[in-house]
């Protein structure tokens, strides 16, 4: 008898009800306002590079430095647009998250509620082990992102 051990992907997610136009959060998070997300939260963001592609069609490759917690992160990952339904999935194929999990994907979706919009993040991944933390941290940095995000695209 051969028994196989298949690591099963994990998910998790958050829903964000936001007070400023779906439109226009996504627009900002794809990069398409003067004012980038690291010009927003440069505390949260210290550095974004493209590596491949401008960032804002698909399969661009960004090199991102930031701040979780009170560790200095880097990632790479490749990103991937869906304009009409407003989603925005990045796939980590390199950097720290990886000393963790096997595979670590993010979604966005911001959906229209009205003048007003809802933000959904949600994650896909699989842990190397056990004893890998539960991506909570990230999920808490993103929630944050979005606030801000949102307080400055009402103050514009």
């Amino acid at each position: 008898m051969i028994l196989y051990l298949v690591a099963q992907p994990s998910t998790l997610a958050v829903e964000i009800d936001i007070k400023t136009s779906a439109e226009n959060f996504y627009n900002t998070l794809k990069g398409k306002t003067q004012t980038t997300v690291s010009d927003i939260a440069p505390d949260h963001l210290h550095k974004v590079e493209f590596h491949e592609g401008d960032g804002q069609t698909s399969g661009s490759v960004k090199l991102v430095t930031f701040k979780v917690g009170d560790a200095v992160e880097n990632l790479k990952k490749k990103i991937h647009f869906d304009d009409e339904n407003k989603i925005i999935t990045y796939i980590v194929f390199e950097g720290d998250l990886l000393k963790h999990y096997n595979s670590y994907k993010v979604t966005l979706q911001v959906t229209p509620k009205g003048a007003v919009g809802l933000v959904r993040w949600s994650w896909e991944y699989e842990k190397l082990n056990d004893d890998a933390p539960e991506p909570i941290k990230y999920l808490e940095f993103l929630v944050n992102i979005t606030k801000k995000i949102e307080a400055h695209l009402i103050k514009a």
